[in-house]
């Protein structure tokens, strides 16, 4: 198992996924993120959207819960 999600793979639909997916999901996103700053220097745009995406799932979940 990856424990990174490179821009060229596959990205499930966050809100179809369960709370505990998503968080391993944003896990991987930032473990890719890191990655790339420190070989390239910069972050791949799809990363960056990624990254979003998962943020705003995460943060849409945590209002409901409230």
């Amino acid at each position: 198992m990856n424990s990174r999600i490179a821009p060229h793979e596959a990205f499930p639909d966050v809100g179809s996924l369960p709370t505990e997916q998503v968080e391993v999901l944003n896990s991987k996103v930032h473990r890719e993120l890191d990655f790339e700053y420190a070989t390239d220097g910069e972050a791949h745009a799809e990363t960056e959207f990624r990254l979003e995406e998962v943020n705003e799932e995460l943060d849409m979940r945590d209002m409901l819960e409230t």
